[in-house]
């Protein structure tokens, strides 16, 4: 993911939030706002009840390699992923296969 497909401003995470367009399973929270702009922007959010900062930090890497291997960053929306508490790290491909499966969805809503 590079730092031009970042959402930084706290006003910009409260202005997709806000929206409440979103799609939820056990782990995974996604807000989505369609944009005009021909890139695709994404906000992680994790919360301390998942952990200290190295186990955050350990869960953002993995959700990241995971948008990086579904999104192309040409569609034109801005996407917040929030993590719940009961995300497990260490069940990797459990909670790869449900984040591509929600992405695969907002995708379609997107284009379609």
């Amino acid at each position: 993911m590079k730092k031009t497909n970042v959402i930084k401003k706290y006003s910009e995470y409260q202005e997709i939030i806000k929206l409440k367009n979103y799609k939820r399973t056990k782990n995974y929270t996604i807000y989505l706002r369609k944009t005009n702009e021909s890139l695709t922007r994404v906000g992680l959010l994790v919360g301390k009840k998942n952990g200290n900062a190295v186990a955050r930090n350990r869960i953002k890497r993995q959700v990241r390699m995971i948008t990086d291997s579904v999104l192309t960053y040409t569609e034109h929306a801005d996407i917040i992923i929030a993590i719940s508490k009961d995300y497990n790290p260490d069940e990797f491909l459990n909670n790869k296969n449900e984040l591509v499966k929600l992405l695969t969805i907002l995708k379609g809503e997107i284009n379609g």
